[in-house]
């Protein structure tokens, strides 16, 4: 044991390296990666990701320290060093009380971009990110550094590139390849232009094969078809499966549908990869005195991940070819910058559980809530407000939250806060694979420790719903079949957090890490000071000091 400390404490005595300041700054997400899957999957890397294991400055055990375990959230604390109730994303979308409808996280008035200039459809920007971003710090030192964000989804990328990133771009689904928004910038970069209209021709009729035998599988992964599994779009479930072929890549309703399929398979993450390369060559990133940033979100981990869990042969594939794809990366930023003009940090937005199957052959909790059983609870719920009150307030349940009308239980002569204690006695009673009720009051009084303090870690007094169910280990509510992610399980809340360049000595740490720390430290490895980054107000701390 004492052997073992030793490991753990000595390299931190030269955490921090006399280097010169790194003149590119890469923030990685990988969409549902969870820390454990690095660990099962190491003796068959030897890209990237084996560089993060094998060089870089690793965090054991780093965790969410929030509930609400999603991608908009989750980005947006990674990119900003906040926590969602100060950042304000929340979740993927939110009730706003006394606002209808649902608020998107990185919904906004700024109108959509694609090659031909702005297209209808729901805007996108920045606009509910309440706090600045890397980009937007390091922009305040360095006004003439450039920012780009590359994700398969409009969240990973405005989650981390912010409000004042010089590109910040993402995959449209209906055929447009990469787009963005004019709160970007009134027309794409050149480059991004190029390679929206050179897309199809590399995907069309792509097929995915596994890279592996199956047979001889890395550690840890499970066999193929088994219970509980999605499928792809058109597909039985298993490899090989192919991207539809187009005869007329002018027709847009098949390229459309060919763009849905991309997102769904390992080819996205390829052309986010091949992006961020002629991004860094284009841009001409970290070639002068003014520190860059690339932020690179991939995102097929997660819809894989979603459909098939996280030790099925096709996540497991999905992360040997992002291994791969960091590899030709960081070789490129060795050669244009040097292995001392750079720095990296690889995170994740959130982790996953197995699937309910898996985990009760693995001898663990696991459960399925139908749809069915869902709009049940709901109606008993429902009931209760109009048989007690005569109220007729809607309820509306999204996930694991519940929102009700306030105003409508006032006027019906109820007390909001007593009506949610009861609702939520309702919920303890008729939902079994309710694990705590949370209501309204106890998620916006803080203070608390455990699971309501991570609870209370996730909302604002704006964004915080009536009810907050959290569910016992295991169970999915309203899947027939794949797995979610959204709870405090530690499944959900574990990500890596592993740091690579110059300034971060290579070893294995023990401590209290959290995505929210990736901020402070960089800009520690970038030369600010303790004192500056303390005035900042993160929720982070310099894992560098």
């Amino acid at each position: 044991m004492i052997g073992l400390s030793l490991l753990f404490v000595l390299p931190q005595v030269a955490a921090v390296q006399v280097m010169p300041q790194p003149r590119l700054v890469v923030m990685i997400s990988v969409d549902q990666l969870r820390e454990d899957q690095l660990d099962r999957l190491a003796p068959k890397l030897n890209g990237g990701l084996h560089r993060f294991l094998s060089e870089g400055r690793r965090f054991v055990g780093a965790k969410l320290n929030y509930l609400t375990t999603e991608t908009g959230p989750g980005h947006v604390t990674l990119g900003s060093g906040c926590l969602p109730d100060k950042s304000g994303v929340i979740a993927n979308q939110w009730m706003l009380r006394g606002v209808k409808g649902w608020t998107y996280c990185v919904g906004g008035p700024a109108s959509l971009l694609g090659v031909d200039g702005p297209f209808a459809g729901s805007g996108r920007d920045a606009t509910n990110i309440q706090r600045p971003t890397l980009g937007e710090i390091m922009g305040q030192r360095w006004p003439a550094g450039k920012v780009i964000a590359i994700s398969g989804k409009d969240r990973g990328a405005i989650g981390l590139g912010g409000r004042t990133a010089d590109a910040c771009l993402w995959w449209d689904k209906g055929g447009r390849g990469w787009v963005s928004s004019t709160a970007f910038g009134e027309t794409l970069p050149p480059w991004a232009a190029a390679a929206s209209r050179a897309w199809a021709h590399q995907a069309n009729g792509w097929t995915w094969n596994v890279t592996f035998p199956v047979e001889s599988a890395p550690p840890g992964t499970r066999g193929d078809l088994r219970a509980g599994e999605g499928t792809l779009p058109g597909g039985d479930g298993t490899l090989p499966w192919s991207l539809p072929r187009v005869e007329n890549l002018g027709d847009s309703a098949a390229r459309a549908k060919l763009a849905g399929r991309v997102y769904a398979v390992p080819m996205l993450d390829h052309l986010a990869l091949e992006l961020s390369r002629t991004a860094l060559q284009q841009e001409d990133l970290g070639v002068d005195a003014a520190p860059d940033l690339l932020c690179l979100s991939l995102s097929n981990c997660d819809g894989v991940g979603h459909r098939f869990g996280p030790r099925s042969v096709e996540v497991t594939d999905v992360l040997l070819r992002v291994d791969r794809g960091l590899g030709v990366l960081f070789d490129l930023l060795d050669r244009r910058l040097g292995r001392d003009g750079w720095v990296a940090c690889l995170s994740a937005d959130h982790g996953i559980p197995d699937l309910p199957e898996q985990r009760l052959a693995d001898g663990f909790s696991g459960l399925r809530v139908s749809k069915a059983e869902l709009a049940k609870l709901r109606g008993k719920l429902r009931d209760y407000l109009k048989e007690t009150l005569g109220s007729t307030s809607e309820l509306t349940v999204i996930g694991h939250s519940v929102w009700m009308d306030a105003e409508a239980v006032r006027e019906a002569g109820g007390d909001p806060d007593q009506v949610r204690k009861q609702l939520a006695e309702l919920v303890r009673e008729l939902a079994p694979w309710a694990d705590l009720v949370f209501t309204r009051e106890e998620l916006i009084a803080g203070g608390a420790r455990g699971i309501l303090g991570l609870a209370q870690a996730s909302y604002q007094d704006s964004t915080a719903p009536d009810l907050l169910i959290h569910s016992l280990p295991g169970t999915l509510l309203g899947l027939e079949t794949g797995t979610s992610h959204g709870s405090a399980h530690d499944y959900d809340r574990s990500v890596p957090l592993i740091f690579l360049g110059s300034p971060f000595a290579p070893g294995e740490i023990i401590r209290d890490a959290g995505s929210e720390d990736a901020v402070p430290t960089l800009l520690r490895a970038l030369g600010w000071t303790p004192k500056e980054v303390s005035a900042l107000d993160l929720d982070g701390q310099s894992l560098l000091d």
